[in-house]
């Protein structure tokens, strides 16, 4: 069960039109803030105290528990794991039938399971994962899986953060899409953290190479790269998406991949690095530091050589 806080005086009670945000984190409060900014009726929760307090600052109305969003027609989710989206789901789903749109990252099953506990009480879920970082908020694509109802649903929600919303199937299919790719992106950034390794002991000053190909116009460079080479190189390791998220996706993705009988030794071996991370204290770094066991383990600091 969610924690329940008392309830914030200044806070209107939920209505039909009102659209409840659950999970203020680097995503979740981004996307509430956005929301009230359009002029969104929103209410929102986190369990996280810190987080209430910080959406509080922003000017968000922050309600006391979950229950207290069942009373809107569309409750917004964005929270860390699939075992903190079924308790939460769960809990709605006992207070009510609200539409769930669900921008998690979580496994397919997952999704599929909530989606007919909501039916059985007559709401409904999709799942409709972000694909974009967080400073990109306004041009994100949202894949959403459920049916034609549903997705009218989240374009029209979701509009003030979206630069696309698209149907993708039915229930799952979302899921599946934002975990292919994230696993990429866990590869790209795995493979990013060996190079610039590999820069440091062939001689190379690191920041230099990642200067160089940054603005080469190779085919190579990709988005990610161009973020996470450039600021690890300077030591920058504050997170935009941390290794323990990034390790948290790669394992759901891996795990699906065991489930379906295909083979991935390039997205296995990625996410190793993302293991030796966690397991080495960088869980809460940014998703490049990855990069530090590789370090310890060759004895080469890939940072950039002073002038």
């Amino acid at each position: 069960m969610t924690p329940v806080d008392p309830v914030d005086p200044g806070s209107a009670a939920s209505s039909p039109d009102t659209v409840g945000v659950v999970g203020l984190g680097a995503m979740g409060l981004g996307l509430a803030t956005r929301l009230a900014a359009a002029g969104t009726p929103l209410q929102a929760y986190d369990a996280s105290p810190a987080a209430r307090d910080r959406a509080r600052a922003a000017g968000l109305d922050v309600v006391g528990g979950v229950a207290e969003l069942a009373g809107c027609a569309t409750v917004v989710l964005s929270l860390p794991s699939p075992a903190v989206v079924r308790a939460v789901v769960t809990e709605l789903a006992g207070a009510g039938a609200p539409t769930v749109l669900d921008t998690s990252t979580i496994d397919p099953g997952t999704a599929r399971d909530l989606s007919t506990l909501l039916e059985s009480v007559g709401g409904r879920y999709a799942d409709c994962p972000i694909l974009g970082r967080p400073a990109s908020i306004g041009a994100w694509t949202f894949p959403v899986g459920g049916d034609a109802e549903v997705v009218a649903r989240a374009e029209r929600v979701l509009a003030p953060v979206a630069k696309r919303v698209v149907g993708v199937g039915p229930v799952g299919t979302a899921s599946t899409t934002k975990l292919l790719n994230n696993l990429m992106l866990g590869t790209i950034n795995a493979v990013t953290a060996e190079l610039l390794v590999l820069a440091e002991a062939a001689g190379l000053d690191p920041g230099t190479w990642v200067d160089v190909v940054v603005d080469s116009g190779a085919a190579s460079v990709s988005p990610l790269f161009r973020d996470v080479a450039a600021r690890a190189v300077d030591g920058d390791f504050e997170p935009t998406f941390t290794v323990r998220l990034m390790h948290k996706d790669n394992a759901l993705a891996l795990a699906l991949a065991d489930e379906l009988a295909v083979p991935m030794p390039t997205g296995r071996a990625a996410h190793l690095l993302n293991v030796m991370a966690l397991a080495a204290g960088h869980g809460e770094e940014d998703s490049i530091a990855v990069l530090k066991p590789l370090e310890q383990v060759t004895g080469h600091r890939a940072r950039r050589h002073a002038d």
